[in-house]
């Protein structure tokens, strides 16, 4: 292929603006003319091209890379949109004379065409009809503008990756991760490596390990159609894998990097890059070049990370790095961002010569962990908030069931009193069933005994029960765990009962944090956490929708377990511990409760995508002995919901070729 000459460009040139929007319906000779007065422009990422308030004196047409628009509001940035190859921008002030509106920032190194004041006015000139043209459509896209501002288009994303780590591992991680990207967001995904044995990947997953790529490949050949099209090869998945030899960056193209990365951001959405190539240096001009051209950077390490540092000094200051643990390390110096389960029985897979793709026995909890990776990534993270209750909480138990049987992953759990007991239990990685099993081991026996055992005498101070069965309860199946130990992210809702503030727990012992949020004023002794004493999280927030969202949660979905205080029951004789005529204050304060509770769930729900609210009028809230009966109506009422549920996760829709995921046994 031979290098384009000066009259090939600008016929390019010409091609290119005849597919760019704004000026399409120009008559042939009017883009001629004008893109002999367009002036090529480069800058690199990070790169201001103007600021709100600066001169509008050019209209600009993006070549390559992207864009990002930004205003201040209340002294923040705010993103209104992302620009990408073909968009041009600019136009309305090059027309009205105004100054700047928003500011435009480089968020990929990017080329432009750009149309000065000067050269657009002698344009005009030369062609009146042309002027008209441009003036109306500028005019018409000015009035678009101001109705979608305010909405930001979703952007393609590069996301490098430094794995420190064994080549392996960095080949088990990188081929998993690409697959659960595809298979969780349904969207165009590209795995490059450079890895010098690449060909191993290809091989593992029944793909040419031959790509011809020409050795000393130039920018101009690489990016042809026919050229892409014998090095790229397509799993059945659908994922999309492009291994560069070393001998191609002795060429231009290693100067073409940021082009490159820019060029797969129009064809793809995510593009995992892996940089690391076999060499005694880590640090080299294309790891260094790559990464800083990617979006945000992950740093993947199975030992103590003691590169993670040396790696945030060599990129550019505002590039986020996130962190990715294989295993446990008691030695890591770093807080992971997330831990996948791992061990040498997995390491050891691509060495026994098995396929990558981890759908072998034993690695259903990694393999769970790389999809919630995945969604991280596409911004699909699921979070359920389980609502306070005592024994509604026990539809909760049904709703978890359906989830695990329709595979609707979970990736962060908050809860409330009730909800924060079954929540701690699903975060710690007990199953529905299992879960289900302790719920039915509450007899009313047990109640009668362990209640009548725990009260607090001979004169109640703080209340009436001192709160030691339910630790022990607690303990018995959360043990010592910390926050850090759980499998899902948790927080707990708890009240501050000096101050009236919502407090929630993130940190420290989980039973201590549950026990906190379980106690109901007056009937438990509220606990000493710090300088502070707990109660019931209820009183504050009884569905704490805005704790999963404030964890990162992008999907959002609240139990909503209470009623109107007219439709429930407050029967403690139920129980057999009460004569059969509850005394009346005893009534008044639980009405009052409920009341206040039910007001307050019902405004805490509204930022919620889902609510499931299950029909609960026939028992009481203390009809805790009734798990079997109970139980069922959440199932109901998940199931109801799952059509609303499914169709915010890509993962449900019938788009990828063959599903890259384990059998059936999985459990989400």
């Amino acid at each position: 292929m031979k290098k384009s000459s000066r009259s090939e460009i600008f016929e390019d040139r010409v091609n290119f603006l005849r597919r760019v929007p704004i000026f399409s319906e120009l008559e042939l000779d009017a883009q001629r003319e004008l893109s002999r007065r367009l002036t090529p422009l480069s800058l690199p990422k990070g790169a201001c091209l103007y600021q709100e308030g600066d001169p509008g004196d050019a209209l600009y047409v993006l070549e390559s890379g992207r864009v990002k628009i930004v205003t201040k509001e209340n002294g923040r940035e705010k993103v209104l949109n992302y620009l990408v190859r073909g968009d041009s921008f600019g136009g309305v002030a090059l027309l009205t004379g105004a100054k700047r509106s928003v500011t435009a920032l480089i968020d990929a190194t990017a080329s432009f065409l750009v149309l000065y004041r000067k050269d657009f006015d002698a344009f005009l000139k030369k062609d009146p009809a042309a002027s008209f043209y441009l003036s109306r459509l500028i005019s018409q896209r000015l009035s678009v503008a101001r109705k979608d501002a305010m909405v930001p288009s979703l952007k393609p994303e590069a996301l490098g990756f430094f794995c420190d780590a064994s080549r392996e591992e960095r080949t088990l991680f990188l081929t998993n991760l690409a697959l659960s990207l595809k298979e969780q967001t349904r969207r165009r995904v590209l795995l490059l490596t450079l890895d010098p044995r690449g060909s191993e990947i290809l091989k593992a997953l029944g793909l040419d390990p031959n790509p011809a790529v020409p050795p000393a490949i130039g920018w101009e050949e690489f990016k042809h159609p026919k050229v892409l099209e014998k090095i790229t090869r397509v799993h059945s998945s659908g994922l999309e894998i492009i291994w560069l030899k070393e001998e191609i960056f002795s060429s231009t193209l290693f100067r073409s990097i940021p082009a490159l990365i820019s060029f797969f951001r129009e064809i793809y959405d995510f593009i995992l890059v892996d940089p690391r190539r076999d060499r005694p240096d880590p640090w080299d001009d294309v790891t260094a070049s790559t990464l800083s051209e990617c979006d945000a950077v992950y740093y993947v390490s199975s030992g103590p990370g003691s590169k993670l540092e040396e790696l945030k000094t060599r990129l550019p200051g505002a590039q986020t790095v996130r962190t990715i643990a294989l295993g446990k390390d008691p030695s890591r110096a770093f807080r992971p961002d997330f831990t996948i389960p791992w061990s040498g029985r997995i390491s050891s897979i691509l060495g026994r010569g098995f396929s990558p793709v981890l759908s072998v026995p034993g690695a259903e909890l990694t393999w769970k962990m790389f999809g919630r990776i995945a969604r991280s990534i596409g911004r699909l993270q699921v979070g359920f908030a389980l609502g306070s209750g005592a024994a509604y909480g026990y539809t909760s138990i049904g709703m978890l069931k359906v989830f695990e049987r329709e595979k609707i992953p979970v990736d962060f759990i908050s809860g409330t009193s009730m909800g924060a007991l079954l929540g701690a239990f699903s975060a710690s990685g007990l199953s529905a069933l299992e879960i289900e099993s302790i719920a039915h081991s509450i007899t009313k026996s047990w109640l009668r005994g362990n209640i009548l055992g725990d009260l607090n005498l001979p004169w109640p101070h703080g209340g009436v029960l001192l709160g030691q069965t339910i630790s022990r309860f607690l303990k018995k199946y959360l043990g010592e765990a910390d926050f850090t130990d759980l499998f899902t992210p948790f927080g707990c809702v708890a009240t501050d009962i000096m101050t009236g503030d919502g407090v929630v727990l993130r940190e420290g012992k989980v039973w201590q944090a549950v026990r906190a949020s379980l106690s109901l004023p007056m009937v438990f002794c509220p606990p000493k956490l710090g300088e502070r004493y707990l109660v019931d999280g209820g009183l504050v927030n009884p569905v704490p929708t805005s704790v999963i969202a404030s964890m990162g949660a992008d999907i959002l979905i609240s139990a909503h377990l209470t009623n109107k205080a007219s439709e429930r029951k407050v029967a403690l004789r139920r129980l057999g511990i009460f004569p059969a005529r509850t005394p009346g204050m005893v009534s008044i304060f639980f009405k009052m409760l409920y009341t206040m509770q039910y007001q307050i769930a019902t405004l805490r729900t509204d930022p919620s995508h889902i609510v499931i609210h299950p029909e609960t009028k026939r028992y009481s809230w203390l009809d805790l002995h009734r798990a079997k009966q109970i139980i069922p109506l959440g199932e109901e009422a998940a199931a109801e919901a799952l059509t609303k549920i499914k169709a915010r996760l890509p993962y449900f829709a019938d788009t990828c070729q063959v599903p890259a995921r384990p059998g059936p046994g999985l459990r989400y």
